[in-house]
Parts: C-alpha cells; sequence; structure tokens
C-alpha cells in the first residue's frame, strides 16, 4: 500500500525573518522585505533592489545550536568555516527544521532510509563570479577550497554529514520550480516505501551582479526608475504597474515523512502533502503557458482523489512580470472553472521577492502556517488591480479564512512547471 507523506519539520531563513513565528507575523502584517542592494556593486544596472541578506549574521544564528551540539559543536563550526554564503544558509535551516521536528538528539534506526534532496542550481553564482575576479587580478589567492565548495553537490554532502544520513542525496535543478520539484522526488520515494524521511533543503541562489544584470537586458526584473528608491513598492503582482520581479535571498528545509514513521515516535503533524505533479511547456524560453499549468493542476487534483471544489486557498507563484501574472490567474481558470472565483489566493513574493530556487519551500512554510493559523497574508502593492486579474487575491489587508487544501504553484524559467497538494493537518 502507498504511504500517506506528512511534514513534521520547518526552518526558514529569508527577508522577513529567520523563525517561523517572526516570518508569519511579517506576512500578516504585509511587510516588505525588499531594499536596496547593498551587498552587491549595481551601479551598471536598472535594477538595484532586491532581499538582500549577503551580510546576514549566520554565526550569531549557528550559536543558538551550541548546547544542542554539545562537544560535537567544534566540528560544526568547522564545517562552517569554509562553507560559502549558500552552504552556510542551507545547514542552518536544515538543522533547525530537523529540531522542530523532534530529531535532535534522537537515533535514528536506519540512516540509510533518511534521504537529503537540495532544491537548486548554479548555487554559488556570487562565489564564483568572486573567484573569477580573483583569479584576473593573481591566480594564487583564489579560495583553497573552491574545487569542493563551489560545486552544488556539497550543499546535500554537508547536510548529509550533519546528520550521519546515509540514504539518497543530491541537487534538484528547475529555476523557479526547484523546490516543488525536490518535495516531488522525497513525496514519491516516500509514497513508494523506499525511504522514511526526508530533508527537502531549498538553497539560496547566491545571485551575482551578473546575473541580475542579464536579467535586466531582458526586462524581466523591475526597472522602474521609481522603484529604484521606494524598494518596499517594487514587488507588486497583480497590480496594472508591475514590471518584473525582484531578486532576493531566502531558504527553506521541511523535513517530510511517512504518516507511520511520525506517529510511531509521536511527532508534531504541521500538515500532510497530498501529491506534487510537474509538466512542462516543450518551450525554452521564459514565456508561461496556462494550458500547461492548468494540466498540472487538474491531473495533480485527480490523483490526490480530491474534487476541484475542495482547493479553497491558492498560494501564487506570483512574480510580478505582467505576462506570468495573467497566465497563472488563466491557468486556475481553466483548470478550476466557476470555482476558481470562490478561491482565495495571495502573492508571497509581493512581500518577500523571488527568493528563486528555494520559493516554492519558503512560500510553502508560510502557506502552511496561514493554514494553521486560519489567517491569509495580504498581497502587497496593489494600488490598480489588473483587470485581466478577476480572482481574489487578498488585495493589500489579511483577512481571517481557514483554508484546508493548499495549492501551491510553482513555473520555472524554461517552461518548467510544478505544482503541490498540501492538506491542513486534522487528526
Amino acid at each position: 500500500m502507498e504511504k500517506r507523506v506528512v511534514i513534521t519539520g520547518m526552518s526558514t531563513i529569508n527577508p522577513l525573518g529567520d523563525n517561523l513565528e517572526d516570518y508569519y507575523n511579517n506576512l500578516i502584517a504585509g511587510k516588505s522585505g525588499v531594499k536596496i542592494w547593498k551587498t552587491l556593486d549595481l551601479t551598471p544596472c536598472e535594477n538595484k533592489i532586491g532581499g538582500d541578506m549577503g551580510d546576514y549574521d549566520w554565526s550569531t544564528k549557528l550559536e543558538q545550536f551550541k548546547d544542542d551540539w554539545g562537544d560535537q559543536f567544534k566540528k560544526i563550526k568547522k564545517l562552517f568555516r569554509n562553507a560559502t554564503f549558500t552552504s552556510r544558509i542551507s545547514m542552518l535551516t536544515a538543522m533547525e527544521a530537523w529540531k522542530d521536528a523532534g530529531l535532535w538528539g534522537t537515533v535514528i534506526e536506519d540512516p540509510f532510509r533518511v534521504m537529503t534532496v537540495v532544491a537548486g542550481h548554479n548555487l554559488n553564482s556570487n562565489y564564483i563570479y568572486q573567484l573569477g575576479n580573483q583569479y584576473q587580478v593573481e591566480p594564487d589567492y583564489i579560495d583553497s577550497q573552491a574545487a569542493v565548495e563551489a560545486i552544488d553537490n556539497n550543499v546535500p554532502a554537508l547536510i548529509t554529514e550533519l546528520f550521519g544520513l546515509h540514504g539518497p542525496a543530491y541537487t534538484v535543478g528547475g529555476a523557479c520550480a526547484s523546490g516543488n520539484l525536490a518535495l516531488r522526488d522525497a513525496f514519491r520515494d516516500l509514497k513508494l516505501g523506499e525511504i522514511d524521511k526526508a530533508v527537502v533543503c531549498g538553497a539560496p541562489f547566491d545571485v551575482s551582479p551578473p546575473d541580475i544584470m542579464a536579467s535586466s537586458i531582458i526586462n524581466s526584473v523591475v526597472s522602474k526608475p521609481e522603484f529604484q528608491t521606494q524598494p518596499e513598492k517594487g514587488s507588486r503582482p497583480f497590480d496594472t504597474q508591475r514590471d518584473g520581479f525582484v531578486y532576493s535571498h531566502g531558504s527553506a528545509t521541511l523535513i517530510v515523512e511517512t504518516l507511520e514513521s511520525a506517529k510511531a515516535r509521536g511527532a508534531r503533524i504541521y500538515a500532510e502533502v497530498l501529491g506534487v505533479k510537474a509538466s512542462s511547456n516543450a518551450n525554452h524560453l521564459p514565456m508561461p503557458g496556462a494550458e500547461y499549468m492548468a494540466y498540472v493542476m487538474k491531473a495533480l487534483v485527480k490523483d490526490a482523489g480530491i474534487r476541484p471544489e475542495q482547493v479553497d486557498y491558492a498560494n501564487c507563484h506570483a512574480t510580478g512580470t505582467p505576462a506570468g501574472d495573467r497566465q497563472e490567474i488563466k491557468a486556475i481558470k481553466l483548470a478550476f472553472g466557476d470555482h476558481a472565483y470562490k478561491m482565495k489566493l495571495n502573492a508571497p513574493k509581493s512581500m518577500l521577492g523571488h527568493t528563486c530556487w528555494a520559493s516554492p519551500l519558503v512560500e510553502t512554510i508560510g502557506g502552511v502556517l496561514q493554514m494553521k493559523y486560519g489567517k491569509l497574508h495580504p498581497s502587497i502593492n496593489i494600488e490598480e488591480i489588473d483587470p485581466e486579474i478577476d480572482l481574489d487575491v487578498t488585495p493589500n489587508t489579511a483577512i481571517n479564512y481557514q483554508a484546508t487544501y493548499m495549492l501551491k504553484n510553482s513555473f520555472g524559467f524554461g517552461g518548467l512547471n510544478c505544482c503541490s497538494l498540501i492538506k491542513r493537518w486534522e487528526e
């Protein structure tokens, strides 16, 4: 028999908070985490705003785990010493999620049945950019650990070393859909009984100035001058003045496991994962396709064994690009018909900015917390809604609403679509 899959641990570090309480409270308050970049030199770029966490105090966060690790804390600090920005933040969210799941200090009966899957690709872009600059000046002075630290697979390797895990471990890259694609892999292995638990980590994308410049050239990021000095207004999904997304740093980790495993150890359960589905547009350009998005949504609901009208909440991808927002709304209407007008939607990127490869997991955590507390955060910066956005997108003000089934959308460049369906936990 196929297993049921539940979420038992969550952690995130993002522009709205580095703990669950602050993150949720800032979402509900409609606070923007977007600001002018300080840790990147974007002088040549039209876009100068984003969710900059390049100066995040990771060492103070790490000290919070000192008592948990005891005599092994020196070893953990050594892992952090040479790690990249991406690896450090990923390890911190993994450690906190592991603890949140009640796994800290427990003995894993079979570490070969615990999976580690990291969402993302090209993770250390800014680190590699800096290596290149140093190489041009003096090659002998590039980071001596770069051969290990610069490659993506180092992130899952470090996480397995933290917890002594021997199950499958790798990265899954699918642009902005990466987080859901990673969850899809873990979900499938858990359903089939190949593993008992999984650490699903959305690694932060260490975005570089050339990345942002290239995105400016193709008009995918916010370039309007008026928003460069008012960064909190720059990310505005569904508004008529939207003109692109804003890059943000951010990471999230979920601990997912079979219901049988969670029950056996008396774990606290946040939510149940009912399904994760993916499709592609057969078009490598960053041009969203509503019909392919809708296909995923319909297949997801069907495979989960629920009725479309039971899905009451959509946590939207909604990056703030003119075409992307419209296509997503069109897809929801294609998938749910008249019921779409009864659903509640919101756009977490209006506050977070776009946390890129980690965004599906960062935003899933926000959605699970909203279902837990019975309140939905606003989509901020909607001053004049696009007439084609005719669904309830929770504009500007949080609302009391008890959602039970959450559709979490993610659509990556290259026409890579992946959606998950999450149910609020009820005994």
